[in-house]
């Protein structure tokens, strides 16, 4: 680890920010101030010749004015002006450079001809850069994060991101903070001028500090056969879920439009070498964050195994769908879980699985009727994991005491999938409880389910080596 290039990107011991400013209306404001606010304990170069100081530090009029060797160089001023800063840059002075500059191959062939030539100095004078049109690098256990945004906190865990464009951006403090995701890493290519995801993967797949991968593609740059061996390997690993972006025409050019990729190869044969390298592929933007969530939270289960319990009888008719179109099946509990949940049952029988909370409830209003599901079902060994849905806010009284079951099921080797029968709230108490023990919710039973059985064949193509 201590050998790949990327690690001085995350890790960097000091940064120059070409383009530093004090105007708090300036998007470039946020460059310092995040690095400040986060907590970030390398030194901070602020460059820009009309000021004297930024945010508290010294700012120099150039690059050559700061005299000692820097990590990272962030460089975010107009494009036209990028090609003379690169060229001024000292060889033996610069660990590696971002561009978070826009202006150039997504702008047309000039565009593109001013990016070929800021890569081709940049190689000459053996300097790695991400971008042009990147904000990158993000790194939550050293405060690390270049973006025009003001960021609130960064959450420390092990999932770790890779992007092809800024999309993540306005939605980051909200995936942060309500959403409840613990980032460990995140790496924004933009144009892919010089780094790419093949380079990105490499690092994060040996990365310790990293247990799920989320990477967005639009194209694969290089060699694609070096990109998908890379791929099988990680995934064998570490899960690595994929968002790919530009499956039709129209995506495409739109594509070109933002990061100046052309999407070119069939959407069906690129599906197929993702299936075969064992990753895992999300169909839309908020599938990908929901499996991140998942796999960064849960463990998968032991088998496919799954109890359900639902409140509208409808909704189970709809979850079971949901459970046999992605490979699970309905476990069949139990002589104990039957002694445990009859005494809740009304004056008739009632199925286990799928277990009918409208019923149950009617007769057993009082009662932690949810604990008693979820306990019988982490002790049946016919059961492998659940998916369950909350009851409607104002039928719990006690955070505390309704949830303390759920941990105890997922303490047990029982992974549990959660969805609200109402709009999904990640800031309500019972929600935020859950999410702090590491047991996700989901907006609706089929998300969760596909989140589960991701899970689960993940793990068992790990174990069969694919």
């Amino acid at each position: 680890m201590s050998d790949h290039f990327l690690k001085k990107f995350v890790y960097p011991d000091s940064i120059a920010v070409i383009g530093a400013t004090q105007n708090q209306l300036a998007i470039n404001y946020h460059l310092v101030e995040n690095l400040i606010n986060l907590g970030y304990t390398g030194k901070i170069y602020p460059i820009n010749p009309k000021a004297d100081q930024v945010l508290g530090h010294k700012a120099y009029k150039s690059f050559n004015d700061i005299g000692e060797y820097v990590d990272l160089v962030v460089i975010s001023i107009a494009a036209r002006n990028v090609p003379e800063i690169v060229k001024e840059l000292p060889v033996d002075k610069i660990g590696g450079v971002v561009l978070v500059t826009g202006g150039f191959s997504e702008t047309g062939e000039e565009g593109r001809r001013i990016q070929d030539e800021i890569a081709r100095v940049l190689k000459e004078k053996g300097i790695r850069a991400i971008g042009p049109n990147a904000l990158s690098p993000i790194n939550s256990r050293n405060g690390l994060a270049i973006s025009f945004f003001s960021i609130s906190k960064l959450p420390v865990g092990g999932l770790s991101f890779i992007f092809q464009s800024g999309m993540y951006e306005p939605r980051f403090n909200w995936l942060l903070s309500d959403f409840h995701l613990g980032l460990s890493k995140l790496i924004d290519l933009g144009n892919k001028m010089d780094v790419t995801e093949t380079d990105t993967l490499e690092y994060l797949s040996q990365d310790p500090e990293t247990t799920v991968i989320c990477m967005h593609l639009e194209t694969i740059k290089g060699d694609g056969s070096r990109f998908f061996a890379l791929l099988r390997e990680t995934a064998q690993k570490k899960p690595v879920i994929v968002l790919k972006g530009g499956r039709t025409e129209a995506g495409a050019k739109a594509a070109m439009s933002h990061t100046g990729s052309l999407v070119q190869g069939s959407t069906a044969v690129f599906d197929a070498a993702l299936k075969q390298a064992g990753a895992i592929k999300a169909e839309t933007l908020d599938e990908f964050f929901y499996l991140g969530k998942a796999f960064s939270y849960l463990k998968p289960p032991r088998g496919n195994r799954i109890a359900i319990a639902t409140f509208p009888g409808g909704e189970a008719v709809l979850t079971t769908d949901a459970i046999y179109q992605n490979g699970l099946v309905m476990a069949k509990p139990g002589k104990s879980s039957y002694e445990k949940l009859s005494k809740t049952f009304p004056a008739w029988e009632i199925d286990l699985n799928p277990y009918d909370f409208g019923i149950i409830y009617t007769f057993n209003l009082f009662n932690n009727n949810h604990g008693a599901f979820i306990e019988a079902m982490a002790d049946d060994d016919n059961v492998d994991c659940m998916a369950v849905q909350l009851p409607p806010r104002g039928m719990i009284p006690d955070p505390d005491s309704f949830c303390s079951p759920f941990l105890t099921a997922a303490q047990k080797g029982k992974p549990l999938v959660i969805w609200p029968p109402e709009m999904l709230r990640f800031d309500s108490d019972i929600i935020t409880w859950l999410e702090a023990h590491s047991i996700p919710v989901f907006p609706s039973a089929v998300i969760a389910v596909k989140c589960l059985a991701a899970l689960m064949r993940n793990e068992a193509q790990s174990v069969s080596g694919g």
